[in-house]
């Protein structure tokens, strides 16, 4: 999760990927105004823009792996016919995707049965 450091006037100032112990705040990466910091924009409307525009390019994207996953599962082309790249892409996102999908679990899943 990234941190942001804001000054006086409450805007931000620096983004790091770990807290650095001062007045940092933890921020979900869905925050527009990272979006705004990163593009270095002082007009909020215009930041927000940029970030509906993202959030549709990720929409898409994550259309685009349904689609192939369904194509896949119908045997209709092979995971493996795909460009060694997009193979590797697609395997990296699906294992973030499940790693937050279950991060926030709160009861841990163990084979094991209890004594």
């Amino acid at each position: 999760m990234p941190y942001i450091q804001r000054n006086e006037k409450g805007e931000i100032i620096a983004l790091t990927a770990d807290s650095t112990g001062q007045d940092d705040q933890p921020v979900g990466l869905d925050n527009p105004e990272i979006l705004q910091f990163l593009a270095g924009n002082d007009n909020p409307a215009k930041g927000d823009h940029y970030f509906e525009m993202l959030a549709q390019d990720l929409q898409q994207i994550r259309i685009l792996e349904d689609l192939i996953d369904l194509l896949t599962s119908k045997g209709i082309i092979m995971f493996s016919e795909l460009p060694v790249a997009a193979q590797q892409k697609i395997l990296n996102k699906k294992s973030i995707r499940e790693s937050l999908d279950h991060a926030g679990d709160i009861l841990v899943r163990d084979e094991a049965p209890l004594l």
